[in-house]
């Protein structure tokens, strides 16, 4: 009997999920993400550690794209992966160097991680940041009709998690408050993961799994979205975003699949470089005709 799909141990989906064994040199690049986000915070204007919610963990840190008074711009919540239990927000700092070159204030989440918390507190995490820079963007000068969601792994999840949230009826907010969306390499269907070696940290039962994975519940409505995917990641990671992107087209959902050069981590170079593919792709989604508004 299959434990998920046609994988019949954990050893194989561990194969297929741990992305820090399948990633070449793993060390170094880990390593390059303290260095190059130190460099970031030294070069870029920031506001580090603005709380957004009671805890300690709910911060952000903002990279504004304009100056202080200017007219409001647009902006990206950026959240960062690590399977729910890893880095903090400190580490992505780079991604701002791809987006506040064009203008684009940049927004980096960070929150609790498990198992000091759940991957359900997470998300509800994830709605608070979003809930509170919207309500902030005038202070922030960020124009809250023209902010992309864009998260990595996890945070593609996260990314997912918020397209489906009932903004208006659990918030207050528009219905569809997002300009554009950019899950990169995201995890899409939770349900193998108790089954391998994050099980001890996750601590997901079958019915968690399930209940918070975006492809078995996928929401009426969505903005332009881009699932990209690294063409050097494991199959299943290549398999979730395409899956994902599948089943939305499938529903009337504008979600465009997208592979780019690269593994599960050096993919991020796309947004981190102002001419990358993802960075022109966020300038222009800010740029292009407003998605509806309902």
């Amino acid at each position: 009997m299959p434990l998920y799909r046609e994988f019949e141990t954990v050893e194989q989906l561990n194969a297929e999920y741990n992305l820090t064994v399948a990633t070449p040199d793993f060390p170094a690049v880990a390593a390059s993400w303290d260095r190059r986000s130190e460099a970031t915070r030294q070069r870029l204007d920031r506001r580090l550690d603005v709380p957004y919610g009671p805890t300690l963990a709910e911060t952000v840190d903002i990279f504004p794209g304009s100056p202080p008074g200017g007219r409001p711009g647009p902006a990206v919540l950026f959240v960062h992966g690590g399977y729910w239990m890893r880095t903090t927000s400190k580490q992505w700092s780079y991604l701002a160097d791809g987006l506040v070159p064009h203008g684009i204030t940049t927004v980096v989440e960070n929150y609790a991680l498990c198992p000091e918390v759940s991957v359900t507190e997470i998300v509800r995490q994830h709605r608070a940041a979003f809930a509170w820079l919207w309500h902030h963007a005038d202070e922030l000068g960020i124009d809250r009709d023209n902010i992309v969601l864009a998260g990595h792994s996890a945070g593609g999840h996260a990314v997912a998690a918020l397209l489906g949230t009932d903004w208006a009826g659990r918030y207050g907010l528009p219905a569809q408050p997002f300009r554009a969306a950019i899950p990169i390499s995201g995890l899409f269907d939770l349900r193998p993961l108790p089954y391998t070696y994050l099980a001890p940290y996750l601590q997901l039962t079958a019915s968690e799994a399930a209940a918070l994975s975006p492809e078995l519940h996928l929401p009426a409505q969505l903005p332009p979205t881009l699932a990209a995917v690294g063409t050097g990641e494991t199959a299943e990671l290549r398999r979730q975003s395409r899956d994902w992107a599948a089943a939305c087209r499938e529903n009337g959902l504008p979600v465009e699949f997208t592979p780019l050069p690269g593994h599960h981590f050096s993919v991020l170079d796309a947004l981190a470089d102002p001419d990358g593919v993802l960075a022109r792709a966020v300038l222009e989604f800010v740029g292009g005709p407003r998605a509806s508004r309902t």
